[in-house]
Protein backbone atom coordinates (compact mmCIF):
# COMPACT_ATOMS: atom_id res chain seq x y z
CA UNK A 1 0.00 0.00 0.00
CA UNK A 2 1.63 3.14 -1.11
CA UNK A 3 0.30 5.11 1.71
CA UNK A 4 1.83 2.31 4.16
CA UNK A 5 5.38 3.02 2.43
CA UNK A 6 5.15 6.54 2.90
CA UNK A 7 4.74 6.35 6.67
CA UNK A 8 7.88 3.44 6.83
CA UNK A 9 10.50 6.66 5.94
CA UNK A 10 8.67 8.19 9.87
CA UNK A 11 9.59 5.73 11.89
CA UNK A 12 13.00 7.00 12.72
CA UNK A 13 11.31 10.74 13.13
CA UNK A 14 9.00 8.85 15.17
CA UNK A 15 11.59 7.22 17.90
CA UNK A 16 13.60 10.36 18.02
CA UNK A 17 11.10 12.25 19.11
CA UNK A 18 10.33 9.11 21.49
CA UNK A 19 13.31 9.82 23.38
CA UNK A 20 13.73 12.91 23.26
CA UNK A 21 10.17 13.35 25.29
CA UNK A 22 11.90 10.84 27.73
CA UNK A 23 14.77 12.59 28.13
CA UNK A 24 12.46 15.76 29.38
CA UNK A 25 9.99 13.33 31.54
CA UNK A 26 12.72 11.96 33.20
CA UNK A 27 14.35 15.76 34.13
CA UNK A 28 11.04 16.39 35.38
CA UNK A 29 10.61 13.87 37.89
CA UNK A 30 14.04 14.32 39.15
CA UNK A 31 13.80 13.78 43.03
CA UNK A 32 10.48 11.85 43.16
CA UNK A 33 9.81 8.67 44.66
CA UNK A 34 11.76 6.06 42.87
CA UNK A 35 9.05 4.12 42.44
CA UNK A 36 6.42 6.88 40.75
CA UNK A 37 9.38 7.66 38.63
CA UNK A 38 9.94 4.15 37.29
CA UNK A 39 6.05 3.66 36.61
CA UNK A 40 5.77 6.63 34.50
CA UNK A 41 9.06 6.14 32.59
CA UNK A 42 7.96 2.28 31.69
CA UNK A 43 4.59 3.77 31.18
CA UNK A 44 5.53 5.92 28.48
CA UNK A 45 8.00 3.28 26.86
CA UNK A 46 5.56 0.53 26.64
CA UNK A 47 2.54 3.10 25.18
CA UNK A 48 5.46 4.65 23.03
CA UNK A 49 6.55 0.79 21.87
CA UNK A 50 2.73 -0.23 21.52
CA UNK A 51 2.44 2.90 19.26
CA UNK A 52 5.30 1.68 17.28
CA UNK A 53 3.90 -1.94 16.78
CA UNK A 54 0.44 -0.63 16.08
CA UNK A 55 1.83 1.64 12.89
CA UNK A 56 2.58 -2.14 11.49
CA UNK A 57 -0.20 -3.82 12.74
CA UNK A 58 -2.80 -1.84 11.42
CA UNK A 59 -1.69 -0.94 7.96
CA UNK A 60 -0.51 -4.40 7.25
CA UNK A 61 -4.07 -5.52 8.84
CA UNK A 62 -5.94 -2.72 6.05
CA UNK A 63 -3.30 -3.56 3.38
CA UNK A 64 -4.67 -7.20 3.06
CA UNK A 65 -8.49 -6.34 2.27
CA UNK A 66 -8.49 -2.67 2.08
CA UNK A 67 -11.29 -2.63 0.53
CA UNK A 68 -13.47 -3.94 3.89
CA UNK A 69 -14.92 -1.33 6.00
CA UNK A 70 -13.87 -2.74 9.48
CA UNK A 71 -10.55 -2.82 8.40
CA UNK A 72 -10.95 0.68 7.17
CA UNK A 73 -12.60 1.79 10.36
CA UNK A 74 -9.86 0.48 12.47
CA UNK A 75 -7.31 2.25 10.44
CA UNK A 76 -9.20 5.63 11.18
CA UNK A 77 -9.34 5.31 14.47
CA UNK A 78 -5.54 4.09 14.85
CA UNK A 79 -5.03 6.97 12.99
CA UNK A 80 -7.05 9.76 15.02
CA UNK A 81 -4.97 8.09 18.26
CA UNK A 82 -1.68 8.32 16.94
CA UNK A 83 -1.42 11.86 15.01
CA UNK A 84 -3.01 13.27 18.61
CA UNK A 85 -0.20 11.76 20.70
CA UNK A 86 2.61 12.46 18.25
CA UNK A 87 1.24 16.07 18.23
CA UNK A 88 1.47 16.35 21.58
CA UNK A 89 5.00 15.01 21.75
CA UNK A 90 6.09 16.89 18.77
CA UNK A 91 4.82 20.70 20.87
CA UNK A 92 6.64 19.11 23.73
CA UNK A 93 9.49 19.04 22.01
CA UNK A 94 9.69 22.60 21.19
CA UNK A 95 9.93 22.95 24.83
CA UNK A 96 12.57 20.35 25.44
CA UNK A 97 14.85 22.10 23.05
CA UNK A 98 14.06 25.89 24.96
CA UNK A 99 15.17 24.00 28.15
CA UNK A 100 18.63 22.61 26.67
CA UNK A 101 19.63 25.97 24.75
CA UNK A 102 19.06 27.42 28.11
CA UNK A 103 20.89 24.72 30.06
CA UNK A 104 23.97 25.06 27.44
CA UNK A 105 23.99 28.91 27.43
CA UNK A 106 24.51 28.48 31.08
CA UNK A 107 27.15 26.74 31.23
CA UNK A 108 28.98 29.08 28.11
CA UNK A 109 28.43 32.05 30.42
CA UNK A 110 31.78 32.99 31.92
CA UNK A 111 32.03 32.28 36.40
CA UNK A 112 31.88 35.01 38.79
CA UNK A 113 34.92 35.36 40.86
CA UNK A 114 33.20 36.50 43.70
CA UNK A 115 30.83 34.70 45.82
CA UNK A 116 26.93 34.60 45.18
CA UNK A 117 24.71 34.36 47.96
CA UNK A 118 23.57 30.96 48.76
CA UNK A 119 20.71 29.49 46.98
CA UNK A 120 18.70 26.34 47.91
CA UNK A 121 19.01 23.33 45.76
CA UNK A 122 15.29 23.50 45.20
CA UNK A 123 15.24 27.01 43.95
CA UNK A 124 17.71 26.16 41.32
CA UNK A 125 16.01 22.60 40.54
CA UNK A 126 12.58 24.49 40.30
CA UNK A 127 13.62 27.28 37.64
CA UNK A 128 15.72 24.88 35.47
CA UNK A 129 12.51 22.80 35.08
CA UNK A 130 9.79 26.30 34.11
CA UNK A 131 10.25 25.71 30.99
CA UNK A 132 9.59 21.81 30.74
CA UNK A 133 7.21 22.47 32.82
CA UNK A 134 6.01 25.24 30.48
CA UNK A 135 5.79 22.55 27.81
CA UNK A 136 3.40 20.38 29.80
CA UNK A 137 0.83 22.72 30.21
CA UNK A 138 1.05 23.77 26.90
CA UNK A 139 0.73 20.34 25.47
CA UNK A 140 -2.13 19.86 27.89
CA UNK A 141 -4.11 22.22 26.82
CA UNK A 142 -4.51 21.97 23.23
CA UNK A 143 -5.16 18.16 24.42
CA UNK A 144 -8.19 19.36 25.93
CA UNK A 145 -9.41 21.24 22.52
CA UNK A 146 -8.79 17.95 20.47
CA UNK A 147 -10.58 15.54 22.49
CA UNK A 148 -13.59 18.45 22.22
CA UNK A 149 -13.00 18.07 18.95
CA UNK A 150 -13.57 14.39 18.35
CA UNK A 151 -16.71 14.12 20.43
CA UNK A 152 -18.23 17.82 19.21
CA UNK A 153 -16.43 19.85 17.04
CA UNK A 154 -16.64 17.30 13.68
CA UNK A 155 -20.34 17.68 13.77
CA UNK A 156 -20.47 21.11 14.75
CA UNK A 157 -21.88 22.07 10.80
CA UNK A 158 -21.47 25.70 10.10
CA UNK A 159 -23.52 27.66 7.72
CA UNK A 160 -21.01 30.51 5.90
CA UNK A 161 -22.92 32.67 4.02
CA UNK A 162 -21.62 35.39 1.65
CA UNK A 163 -23.26 37.55 -1.09
CA UNK A 164 -21.47 38.50 -3.96
CA UNK A 165 -22.00 40.98 -6.58
CA UNK A 166 -21.43 40.62 -10.36
CA UNK A 167 -22.12 43.79 -12.79
CA UNK A 168 -22.45 40.89 -15.86
CA UNK A 169 -24.57 38.18 -13.51
CA UNK A 170 -27.66 37.98 -16.33
CA UNK A 171 -30.71 39.89 -14.52
CA UNK A 172 -32.61 36.56 -14.49
CA UNK A 173 -29.95 35.10 -12.40
CA UNK A 174 -30.07 38.05 -9.56
CA UNK A 175 -30.40 35.89 -5.94
CA UNK A 176 -29.41 32.95 -7.05
CA UNK A 177 -28.74 31.10 -3.92
CA UNK A 178 -25.85 27.85 -4.06
CA UNK A 179 -25.28 25.61 -1.57
CA UNK A 180 -21.90 24.18 -1.51
CA UNK A 181 -20.62 20.92 0.11
CA UNK A 182 -17.56 19.51 -0.28
CA UNK A 183 -15.22 16.79 1.10
CA UNK A 184 -17.85 14.72 2.65
CA UNK A 185 -15.39 11.19 3.10
CA UNK A 186 -18.30 9.47 4.27
CA UNK A 187 -16.44 6.42 5.03
CA UNK A 188 -15.40 8.40 8.39
CA UNK A 189 -19.11 8.91 9.43
CA UNK A 190 -19.47 5.62 10.22
CA UNK A 191 -22.98 4.51 11.42
CA UNK A 192 -23.18 8.57 12.54
CA UNK A 193 -26.22 8.86 10.41
CA UNK A 194 -28.13 11.11 12.65
CA UNK A 195 -25.33 13.98 12.39
CA UNK A 196 -25.97 13.36 7.99
CA UNK A 197 -29.15 13.70 8.53
CA UNK A 198 -28.98 17.15 10.16
CA UNK A 199 -27.05 18.27 7.40
CA UNK A 200 -29.88 17.54 4.88
CA UNK A 201 -32.08 19.43 6.98
CA UNK A 202 -30.14 22.57 6.89
CA UNK A 203 -30.13 22.41 3.30
CA UNK A 204 -33.06 21.11 2.61
CA UNK A 205 -34.34 24.43 5.05
CA UNK A 206 -31.90 26.60 2.82
CA UNK A 207 -33.70 25.65 -0.30
CA UNK A 208 -30.96 25.90 -2.67
CA UNK A 209 -31.22 27.39 -6.35
CA UNK A 210 -28.06 25.07 -7.06
CA UNK A 211 -26.57 22.48 -4.68
CA UNK A 212 -22.91 21.70 -5.85
CA UNK A 213 -20.39 19.12 -4.41
CA UNK A 214 -17.09 20.00 -5.21
CA UNK A 215 -15.54 16.67 -4.39
CA UNK A 216 -14.02 14.12 -2.01
CA UNK A 217 -17.05 12.15 -1.61
CA UNK A 218 -14.75 9.21 -0.24
CA UNK A 219 -11.38 8.45 1.23
CA UNK A 220 -10.20 5.96 -0.92
CA UNK A 221 -13.62 3.04 -1.91
CA UNK A 222 -17.22 3.02 -3.21
CA UNK A 223 -18.62 1.01 -0.21
CA UNK A 224 -17.79 4.26 2.11
CA UNK A 225 -21.32 5.38 0.38
CA UNK A 226 -22.78 2.30 1.21
CA UNK A 227 -26.17 3.04 3.41
CA UNK A 228 -25.89 7.00 2.23
CA UNK A 229 -26.99 7.13 -1.06
CA UNK A 230 -30.73 6.97 0.09
CA UNK A 231 -29.93 10.13 2.85
CA UNK A 232 -27.69 12.27 0.47
CA UNK A 233 -30.86 11.73 -2.29
CA UNK A 234 -33.10 13.41 -0.35
CA UNK A 235 -31.57 16.95 -0.47
CA UNK A 236 -33.03 19.22 -2.82
CA UNK A 237 -32.53 22.46 -5.30
CA UNK A 238 -34.38 23.46 -8.08
CA UNK A 239 -32.25 24.32 -10.36
CA UNK A 240 -30.15 20.42 -10.19
CA UNK A 241 -27.44 19.14 -8.77
CA UNK A 242 -24.25 18.22 -9.80
CA UNK A 243 -20.63 17.53 -8.41
CA UNK A 244 -16.99 17.03 -9.74
CA UNK A 245 -14.20 14.33 -8.46
CA UNK A 246 -11.57 15.18 -5.38
CA UNK A 247 -8.52 13.62 -5.28
CA UNK A 248 -9.84 11.12 -3.06
CA UNK A 249 -12.66 9.69 -5.66
CA UNK A 250 -10.28 8.10 -7.99
CA UNK A 251 -8.87 4.91 -5.62
CA UNK A 252 -5.25 6.27 -6.46
CA UNK A 253 -4.66 6.09 -2.14
CA UNK A 254 -4.30 2.00 -2.52
CA UNK A 255 -2.62 -0.62 -3.94
CA UNK A 256 -5.28 -2.50 -6.18
CA UNK A 257 -4.62 -6.17 -7.16
CA UNK A 258 -6.10 -5.15 -11.22
CA UNK A 259 -6.60 -2.04 -13.01
CA UNK A 260 -10.13 -3.62 -13.48
CA UNK A 261 -10.84 -3.41 -9.70
CA UNK A 262 -9.58 -0.12 -9.31
CA UNK A 263 -11.92 0.78 -12.56
CA UNK A 264 -14.69 -0.99 -11.02
CA UNK A 265 -14.69 0.88 -8.06
CA UNK A 266 -14.21 4.21 -9.68
CA UNK A 267 -17.55 3.33 -11.65
CA UNK A 268 -19.22 2.31 -8.18
CA UNK A 269 -18.37 6.20 -6.78
CA UNK A 270 -19.79 7.77 -9.97
CA UNK A 271 -23.07 5.24 -10.09
CA UNK A 272 -23.27 6.13 -6.09
CA UNK A 273 -23.42 9.92 -6.87
CA UNK A 274 -25.83 9.50 -9.62
CA UNK A 275 -28.37 7.61 -7.10
CA UNK A 276 -27.63 10.51 -5.32
CA UNK A 277 -28.89 12.69 -7.78
CA UNK A 278 -25.74 14.56 -8.07
CA UNK A 279 -25.09 15.25 -12.13
CA UNK A 280 -21.04 14.52 -12.56
CA UNK A 281 -19.21 17.09 -14.66
CA UNK A 282 -16.13 15.66 -15.80
CA UNK A 283 -14.47 18.04 -17.88
CA UNK A 284 -17.35 19.15 -19.63
CA UNK A 285 -20.37 22.22 -18.50
CA UNK A 286 -23.76 22.66 -18.88
CA UNK A 287 -26.45 25.54 -19.12
CA UNK A 288 -28.60 26.66 -16.91
CA UNK A 289 -31.46 28.72 -18.44
CA UNK A 290 -33.95 31.25 -16.53
CA UNK A 291 -36.75 33.78 -18.11
CA UNK A 292 -34.66 33.10 -21.78
CA UNK A 293 -31.54 34.21 -19.96
CA UNK A 294 -28.28 31.46 -19.15
CA UNK A 295 -25.05 31.32 -17.24
CA UNK A 296 -22.70 28.25 -17.65
CA UNK A 297 -21.62 25.73 -14.93
CA UNK A 298 -18.21 24.06 -15.87
CA UNK A 299 -16.77 21.12 -13.62
CA UNK A 300 -13.35 20.06 -14.19
CA UNK A 301 -11.99 16.58 -12.53
CA UNK A 302 -9.28 16.36 -10.11
CA UNK A 303 -6.68 19.11 -10.97
CA UNK A 304 -3.90 18.99 -8.37
CA UNK A 305 -0.19 20.54 -7.76
CA UNK A 306 2.22 18.01 -7.63
CA UNK A 307 2.35 14.68 -5.48
CA UNK A 308 -1.20 14.95 -6.49
CA UNK A 309 -2.85 13.76 -10.07
CA UNK A 310 -4.10 16.20 -12.24
CA UNK A 311 -7.10 14.80 -14.49
CA UNK A 312 -8.52 18.03 -15.49
CA UNK A 313 -8.93 19.43 -18.43
CA UNK A 314 -10.09 23.40 -17.99
CA UNK A 315 -9.86 24.04 -21.83
CA UNK A 316 -12.21 21.07 -22.31
CA UNK A 317 -14.35 22.06 -19.17
CA UNK A 318 -15.02 25.20 -21.10
CA UNK A 319 -15.27 24.00 -24.62
CA UNK A 320 -18.16 25.68 -26.33
CA UNK A 321 -19.16 28.86 -23.70
CA UNK A 322 -18.98 31.83 -25.40
CA UNK A 323 -16.85 34.99 -25.01
CA UNK A 324 -19.79 36.90 -22.60
CA UNK A 325 -20.77 33.84 -20.73
CA UNK A 326 -21.30 33.89 -16.87
CA UNK A 327 -19.44 31.14 -15.73
CA UNK A 328 -19.26 29.21 -12.42
CA UNK A 329 -16.38 26.86 -12.36
CA UNK A 330 -16.47 23.58 -10.19
CA UNK A 331 -12.64 22.65 -9.34
CA UNK A 332 -11.67 20.98 -6.27
CA UNK A 333 -8.24 21.82 -5.63
CA UNK A 334 -7.85 25.71 -4.71
CA UNK A 335 -4.49 26.10 -6.49
CA UNK A 336 -6.25 25.53 -9.65
CA UNK A 337 -7.56 29.15 -9.28
CA UNK A 338 -3.81 31.13 -9.56
CA UNK A 339 -3.07 28.44 -12.06
CA UNK A 340 -4.95 28.71 -14.96
CA UNK A 341 -8.30 29.73 -13.79
CA UNK A 342 -7.90 32.98 -13.44
CA UNK A 343 -6.09 33.51 -17.36
CA UNK A 344 -9.93 33.32 -18.47
CA UNK A 345 -12.07 36.07 -18.03
CA UNK A 346 -15.58 33.96 -18.20
CA UNK A 347 -14.79 32.31 -14.95
CA UNK A 348 -16.49 34.91 -12.66
CA UNK A 349 -17.18 31.83 -9.36
CA UNK A 350 -14.83 29.26 -8.86
CA UNK A 351 -15.91 26.76 -6.05
CA UNK A 352 -12.87 24.68 -4.43
CA UNK A 353 -12.55 22.52 -1.45
CA UNK A 354 -9.74 20.07 -0.53
CA UNK A 355 -8.00 22.06 2.26
CA UNK A 356 -10.39 21.36 5.33
CA UNK A 357 -8.77 24.33 6.86
CA UNK A 358 -6.10 21.23 8.23
CA UNK A 359 -9.34 20.89 10.40
CA UNK A 360 -7.64 23.09 13.02
CA UNK A 361 -7.38 26.33 13.28
CA UNK A 362 -8.74 29.81 14.89
CA UNK A 363 -11.32 31.82 13.25
CA UNK A 364 -12.24 35.18 15.04
CA UNK A 365 -13.68 37.36 12.89
CA UNK A 366 -11.58 38.89 10.24
CA UNK A 367 -8.51 36.26 12.18
CA UNK A 368 -8.20 33.48 10.36
CA UNK A 369 -5.16 31.47 11.07
CA UNK A 370 -4.48 27.60 10.40
CA UNK A 371 -1.62 25.39 9.61
CA UNK A 372 -3.25 25.14 6.05
CA UNK A 373 -2.26 28.56 5.00
CA UNK A 374 1.47 27.05 5.03
CA UNK A 375 0.40 24.86 2.16
CA UNK A 376 -2.33 26.94 0.15
CA UNK A 377 -2.44 30.36 -0.63
CA UNK A 378 -6.19 29.92 -0.70
CA UNK A 379 -7.34 27.81 1.69
CA UNK A 380 -10.74 29.00 3.45
CA UNK A 381 -13.17 30.94 2.55
CA UNK A 382 -13.93 34.09 -0.71
CA UNK A 383 -11.39 35.43 -2.70
CA UNK A 384 -11.21 38.29 -4.78
CA UNK A 385 -8.77 38.87 -7.77
CA UNK A 386 -10.15 41.83 -9.80
CA UNK A 387 -13.70 40.74 -10.82
CA UNK A 388 -13.32 37.01 -10.67
CA UNK A 389 -14.18 35.19 -7.16
CA UNK A 390 -12.93 32.52 -5.45
CA UNK A 391 -14.69 30.20 -2.85
CA UNK A 392 -12.76 27.18 -0.70
CA UNK A 393 -15.19 25.80 1.43
CA UNK A 394 -13.50 24.17 4.66
CA UNK A 395 -14.93 20.58 3.80
CA UNK A 396 -18.12 18.58 5.72
CA UNK A 397 -16.34 15.39 6.79
CA UNK A 398 -12.71 14.86 8.27
CA UNK A 399 -9.43 12.76 7.11
CA UNK A 400 -7.12 10.83 8.81
CA UNK A 401 -7.34 12.38 11.74
CA UNK A 402 -11.13 12.35 13.30
CA UNK A 403 -11.30 15.62 15.45
CA UNK A 404 -12.14 19.45 14.54
CA UNK A 405 -10.49 22.07 16.54
CA UNK A 406 -11.87 25.75 15.36
CA UNK A 407 -12.02 24.87 11.86
CA UNK A 408 -15.70 23.63 11.85
CA UNK A 409 -17.28 21.19 9.20
CA UNK A 410 -18.84 23.73 6.80
CA UNK A 411 -22.14 23.82 5.04
CA UNK A 412 -21.67 26.90 2.58
CA UNK A 413 -24.70 29.28 0.99
CA UNK A 414 -23.52 31.81 -1.78
CA UNK A 415 -25.99 34.48 -2.90
CA UNK A 416 -25.33 35.88 -6.49
CA UNK A 417 -26.65 39.34 -6.84
CA UNK A 418 -27.27 41.56 -9.95
CA UNK A 419 -24.62 44.73 -9.67
CA UNK A 420 -25.43 47.96 -11.22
Amino acid sequence: MRSFHSVLFLIPVIILIDLYVLKGLSGLLKGKKPALRRTVLWTYILFSLLILIGIFAFYLNYEHKPEEEIRYRRLLGFLGLFIIQFGIKFSYVFFEILHDIRQLLIRLKPRRKFKESLVTEDSVSSRREFIRKAGVLFTSLPFLGIIHGIGWGRFRFTVHHSEITFNDLPEAFDGLRIVQLSDAHLGGFFSHREKLEEVVEIVNEIKPDLLLFTGDMVNNFASEMNGWTDLWSRMGARLGKYSVLGNHDYGDYSDWDSLQKKAVNFQEILRHQQAMGFTVLRNENISIESNGQRIYLAGVENWGMPPFKRYGDLAKAMKGIPEDGFVVLMSHNPDHWNHGVLDDGRISLTLAGHTHGFQIGIEIGPIKVSPSQLMYKYWAGLYRDGNQYLYVNRGLGYLAFPSRVGMWPEITLLELKKGI
